[in-house]
């Protein structure tokens, strides 16, 4: 099979010839080529020749212009963000710092701002060229809600004001769907959903201050892949029901704190895993010997499910040596 088939057959519940590799590489595809930070987010020709080379030289089976796009979104929404050159981006002043702000966020011209220029054009180059599906990466209503607006402010309010937390949610929703849709136009086929932040609410807000507002997401792409990360087992355990109900979430990519197995049966094998390598410690320091065990214990735990894909906990880090990565491939291959 090729990663196409490879990939759809899995995200359709059918048999596939290995687990599909499903990397969260983006600033480690252009540093490993000498890029700097900051030409990430800059510069679409050097950033897509950088992501290409980087897949023929691991041969995972997707491919995405940027893992953290969150940064450029909000920038586009008028926050003031800086790109250095030897680290990752940051937002210097969010759009919103008080509730008399919310008027300020509404959809904005995604091509007037280099940044977000930078990730539609790039992700329409990759359409054109890559020999593996192109994957929109995009925060959750959550977690982008979180870059607009201070967590302090935002976590403060849940408990305060939640009526205003809701009409911030609500309105981040509707800039997701208008920049998720432009990826979806220029070429983009999956959706991979990034509540990061998810973790840090109670499980019992999970449900109103994210899962309540997916629906309006899921239904852009027929294919959607949601992204949680940390220590979100208690969560699971709170909000498996309702995510099964959701539509559209073909699978839920989890990390090295969450069981395989266990997600499963939670979840009722009604919606498929990627994970559970871990991004932190393993694929950086780790030995190419522990991660090809890691990740041979992983395939093994996920019991044959055709869904299931082979996923870092999060984004490969910028520094993962390229040998680590190459093992973290090639043990899928030869499992």
């Amino acid at each position: 099979m090729d990663s196409f088939e490879r990939v759809f057959a899995s995200l359709n519940n059918r048999p596939v010839d290995r687990p599909p590799i499903f990397p969260h590489i983006g600033d480690h595809a252009g540093i490993i080529h000498k890029l700097t930070y900051d030409t990430m987010y800059k510069d679409a020709k050097k950033v897509t020749e950088a992501h290409l080379k980087a897949l023929k030289l691991y041969g995972y089976d997707f491919i995405t212009i940027q893992v953290e796009p969150s940064f450029s979104v909000a920038e586009a929404c008028g926050a003031d963000v800086i790109y250095p050159e030897e680290k990752n981006p940051w937002i210097l002043r969010h759009l919103i710092e008080t509730e008399a702000d919310l008027k300020k966020l509404k959809i904005p011209d995604f091509m007037a701002t280099l940044s977000t220029r930078t990730m539609i054009e790039g992700t329409q180059i990759l359409a054109e060229n890559a020999t593996v599906p192109v994957a929109a990466f995009m925060t959750g209503p959550l977690t982008f809600s979180l870059q607009l607006m201070p967590y302090k402010e935002v976590f403060m309010r849940i408990v305060k004001n939640p009526d205003f937390v809701h009409q911030l949610i609500k309105r981040s929703t509707q800039v997701i769907k208008a920049y998720i849709k432009i990826l979806k136009d220029v070429g983009a086929q999956i959706l991979v959903i990034c509540e990061h932040d998810a973790q840090m609410l109670s499980p019992n807000y999970v449900k109103e201050f994210s899962l309540d507002y997916m629906p309006e997401i899921l239904k852009i792409y027929n294919y959607n892949i949601l992204h949680l990360c940390g220590k979100v087992t208690p969560h699971l355990n709170v909000i498996a029901k309702y995510l099964q109900k959701l539509k559209r979430i073909n699978i839920l990519n989890i990390g090295p704190y969450v069981n395989i197995s266990e997600t499963q049966k939670l979840l009722d094998y009604k919606i498929g895993i990627a994970g559970n390598i871990d991004h932190v410690r393993l694929l950086p320091r780790g030995h190419p010997t522990e991660i090809e065990t890691t990740v041979h214990a992983a395939i093994k735990a996920s019991g044959g499910d055709f869904r299931f894909m082979v996923a870092p906990g999060c984004e490969i880090t910028a520094d993962t040596p390229i040998e680590n990565i190459k093992a973290f491939v090639h043990a899928v291959e030869t499992y």
